[in-house]
């Protein structure tokens, strides 16, 4: 028998007890009313039972299966047909493209080296391509890609390259090449710049370029480059080669200092020192100074170029050469030498020496007259004036005609040379324009002053 059949015959039991005592208590009436109470408390209760006395359930989620070792299903793929080749009609090359890179070298000799590699191979781009871009000014392309291209060009092999100059942020090396002559000339230099803070220091190829000579005849070009001025103004100058020099001078640098430079070099027989001669003390974008340095068999000296940039170009502006006359010293006898002075009437003035007493022309006098010589035999037009002087000692009129003999040795001197007698013009000074005091302040005889007042001027421009 089931829970809910029991519980209902419990229930009917109970509830039949309670009928028959209120039956036996109350009257008819009441019996009646009792018993519907009972009834519908019946009915009641079985309609309860019947909805809500079922025991309930509790809910349970689904149980969560763990797969063990779960295996990856994966769909097969359909298979694909062969691609078919597309083939370009007009196919283009294609070229990776060129770094802008810089190459590095450990030491100047070691770029030298690889330009020297460049020329021997003829290869003008590879040489290009050793520096940084625009190595090349748009005027020297030509010119230089003859030279390297040139099969009569070739690198000297006992000194292939040297240092030429030095500045503050640069060096400039050339690499010799041979034959040298006017139309292919005898260097290419190679400007070199330090890489700041390398360590190890490592060099650039700043730019190429080429000497002055032979950059006019190769393409008719004159390079506004300050150091290549310097550097063929310093050559020409060795070579007594006046008139090249003049060519790169500004029209203030007087010939007579110009010429008295010439004369100095020549007196001490100097040259360009072969390693680094160029030394740049001041760059800057319209002055640039540039000492040159002088060897001779016994001793070293300079001078020094002040260079300015007018019209386009540089020029040679100023000189100043006072150590080289310093280290020439006073010379031989008791004659002074100072190859240029400033006269009193103004301007500057070539200068020949006399010994005392005397007008014959002296060795040194005669190494003078010869550079002088050959500045008048290159310009027949030009004509210089001689002024003749004598120092206090003598009478007046002894000392006017000591001195007109002077100015007429120097005269017939250059004439002897092969200079033309109406280039020459002669006068006489006597004792009446000493370049020093002929006695001292206490009246006493001055031998150094007196010295320096036999002489003869010459005047180069006038």
């Amino acid at each position: 028998m089931s829970y809910f059949s029991l519980s209902i015959g419990r229930v009917s039991a109970t509830l039949g007890e309670f009928a028959v005592y209120g039956t036996l208590l109350m009257n008819k009436v009441t019996g009646f009313i009792f018993a519907g109470i009972i009834i519908l408390g019946i009915i009641l209760s079985l309609i309860y039972f019947n909805t809500c006395g079922k025991p309930r359930v509790a809910a349970v989620d689904p149980p969560v299966i763990t797969a063990i070792n779960p295996v990856t299903v994966t769909e097969p793929t359909p298979p694909q047909p062969d691609p078919v080749p597309v083939v370009d009609p007009d196919p283009v090359p294609v070229v990776d493209p060129v770094k802008d890179e810089e190459i590095f070298f450990t030491s100047p000799l070691a770029a030298m080296t690889a330009v020297a590699e460049r020329v021997t191979a003829k290869d003008y781009d590879g040489l290009v391509a050793l520096a940084k871009p625009g190595a090349v000014v748009e005027s020297l392309v030509e010119p230089l890609k003859s030279l390297v291209t040139s099969p009569e060009v070739s690198v000297a092999a006992d000194k292939p390259a040297v240092e030429i100059s030095k500045s503050a942020d640069s060096l400039r090396w050339a690499l010799n090449l041979l034959p040298g002559t006017g139309a292919l000339p005898g260097q290419l230099f190679a400007d070199l710049s330090e890489l700041p803070q390398a360590s190890p220091t490592v060099y650039t190829i700043s730019g190429f370029s080429l000497p002055l000579a032979g950059t006019r005849s190769i393409g008719g070009v004159t390079p506004a480059d300050a150091l290549t001025v310097a550097h063929s103004f310093a050559k020409a100058v060795v070579a007594k080669d006046f008139n090249t020099a003049r060519s790169l001078s500004a029209a203030k640098l007087t010939d007579e200092k110009l010429a008295a430079l010439v004369i100095a070099v020549e007196e001490g027989k100097f040259g360009l020192k072969e390693e680094r001669p160029l030394v740049v003390t001041l760059s800057r974008d319209d002055i640039t100074w540039v000492l040159a340095r002088l060897q001779s068999a016994t001793t070293a000296s300079e001078f020094a170029v002040e260079l300015g940039q007018g019209e386009g170009s540089w020029k040679v502006d100023g000189l100043t050469f006072s150590k080289l006359l310093a280290d020439l010293g006073s010379g031989a006898g008791t004659a002074a030498y100072t190859p240029i002075v400033e006269d009193p009437a103004g301007g500057d003035s070539l200068v020949l020496y006399f010994e005392f007493n005397a007008a014959g022309v002296t060795p040194r006098s005669g190494r003078q007259l010869e550079i002088i010589a050959k500045i008048l035999k290159e310009n027949k037009e030009r004509v210089i004036r001689i002024n003749g002087h004598a120092d206090a000692l003598g009478s007046d009129d002894y000392n006017l005609d000591l001195s007109g003999s002077r100015a007429e040795a120097v005269r017939q001197a250059l004439i002897a040379i092969g200079v033309a007698p109406d280039q020459v013009v002669t006068e006489a000074f006597g004792k009446g324009r000493p370049l020093a005091p002929n006695f001292l302040p206490d009246g006493s005889d001055n031998p150094a002053g007196r010295t320096q007042n036999r002489r003869a001027e010459v005047y180069l421009d006038f």
